[in-house]
C-alpha cells in the first residue's frame, strides 16, 4: 500500500488547532469480553451491529511488510493499537485525527498486561512530510496516512509488531459509561478547566466555544458525560496531557472492574446498539472471541500502566515553524524500557 499524501492537510497542520481532538477512552479487551459474553449469553449468535464493529482490515504499507522487529514476540504478546478519533461523524481509516495513541499488550503465558500511552505530541520524523525537515508531531501520521501509517511508525519506532487496532469516538465513551450505570471515581485531584470544549451540544456554531468546568476532588458518582469531562480536561492540570492520560487509564481500570458485575449480561444488547457506529477493529469475530477468553482468564491480572512522559522517557520543548510546544522522546530510555518489557 502506498501512502497517498494529501498536501492540503500538510499545510493545515501548521495552523493553530481550534478544535479539541477526541481521544481513545475505552479498552479493546473490555469490548472483546463484552462480545464474548454477548454471544455466550445466547441473545444472538451474530448480529449486524457486531459485523460493523469487527473485521475492518487495514492493508499494511509496503514498508510495514518489510520491518524487522527488534522484539520478535509473536508467540508471547498480542499487541493492540488503540486510537481515539477527532470526530464521530465518520470512520475514515485513511485519514483520522487522533488524540490518544495507546499500545495494549497481552501476554497470556506470563499473565502480563501492559497499557502504554504514547504522547500525540512526540516529535518524530514522518515519511512524506516535507516541512520542518520531515519532523512533526506523532498525530500528523494519522492525518496524512491514517491507521496504516500510524501503525507503521509505532512498529518502526518501538520495535514491536502491532497485531490489531481498535478505534473509538467520543460519544462511544459516554454511551459505554451510561450503559453500565455510570462509574464511581476517586479523582486524582480537583479539576478546574477554564477552557473546556463545548462541542457536544449539536449546535455547529458552538464547535469552537468553551465553558468553565469544575470537578471536586471528593469521591463521586459520574455519568458518562461527567466521566468524559473528567478524563478529557487538561487546562489547569499541572501535568497537561500526561495528567489527562493518568485519568484516562484510571477510568479504564474502573471499566475493567465492571466485568465482574453479573448485571453486565443484561446490558449487552443496549451496549451494542449504542457502539455499533462508533467502534471499529480489524479483529474478526473469532479473533475477538479468542482474545475475550484470554481476557477473562486474566481478569484478575493487574494492568501495568506506563505513560512515556517527562522526565523519565521524554522532555518538553519547542520546535518547528511556526514554533510549537512538542515532546522530545528519550529513545535511549524508551528502548531500555521496551527491552525490559518485551525482550526475550
Amino acid at each position: 500500500m502506498v501512502i497517498d499524501i494529501d498536501k492540503s492537510k500538510l499545510q493545515k497542520k501548521n495552523k493553530p488547532r481550534k478544535k479539541w481532538k477526541i481521544f481513545l477512552l475505552t479498552l479493546l479487551i473490555f469490548v472483546a469480553v463484552i462480545i464474548f459474553l454477548y454471544i455466550k449469553s445466547g441473545y444472538l449468535s451474530v448480529t449486524y451491529d457486531l459485523f460493523k464493529i469487527t473485521g475492518n482490515k487495514i492493508q499494511r504499507t509496503k514498508v510495514e511488510q518489510t520491518i524487522h522487529y527488534k522484539y520478535d514476540n509473536s508467540n508471547k504478546f498480542i499487541n493492540i493499537l488503540l486510537l481515539g478519533s477527532d470526530t464521530d461523524q465518520k470512520f475514515n481509516p485513511n485519514s483520522i485525527l487522533t488524540q490518544t495513541i495507546m499500545i495494549v499488550s497481552v501476554n497470556p503465558y506470563q499473565k502480563k498486561i501492559y497499557m502504554i500511552s504514547i504522547p500525540r505530541d512526540f516529535w518524530i520524523k514522518i515519511p512524506g512530510y516535507t516541512q520542518n525537515g520531515g519532523y512533526s508531531k506523532f498525530d500528523t501520521a494519522s492525518e496524512i496516512g491514517g491507521i496504516a501509517l500510524t501503525r507503521q511508525l509505532v512498529e518502526q519506532y518501538f520495535g514491536i509488531k502491532i497485531d490489531y487496532y481498535a478505534w473509538i469516538g467520543l460519544k462511544g465513551f459516554i454511551k459505554l459509561i451510561d450503559t453500565f450505570g455510570g462509574v464511581n471515581v476517586v479523582p486524582t485531584h480537583p479539576v478546574l478547566d477554564w477552557s473546556y470544549p463545548n462541542d457536544l451540544t449539536g449546535n455547529p456554531n458552538l464547535l469552537y466555544s468553551s465553558i468553565n468546568l469544575y470537578i471536586s476532588g471528593a469521591p463521586q458518582y459520574m455519568t458518562g458525560s461527567r466521566a468524559l469531562e473528567y478524563v478529557r480536561s487538561r487546562h489547569g492540570d499541572l501535568m497537561g496531557d500526561f495528567g489527562r492520560s493518568k485519568r484516562q487509564q484510571q477510568v479504564l481500570r474502573i471499566l475493567k472492574d465492571k466485568l465482574d458485575n453479573p448485571s453486565t449480561i443484561s446490558e449487552i444488547p443496549s451496549l451494542f446498539n449504542n457502539l455499533s457506529s462508533i467502534v471499529r477493529t480489524d479483529m474478526t469475530i473469532p479473533e475477538v472471541l479468542s482474545l475475550a477468553k484470554i481476557a477473562l482468564a486474566l481478569k484478575n491480572t493487574k494492568i501495568q500502566s506506563i505513560i512515556l512522559s517527562p522526565p523519565d522517557y521524554s522532555s518538553i520543548g519547542n520546535a518547528g515553524y511556526p514554533i510549537q510546544s512538542v515532546v522530545f522522546p528519550n529513545w535511549q530510555k524508551i528502548n531500555s524500557l521496551f527491552l525490559k518489557l518485551y525482550g526475550n
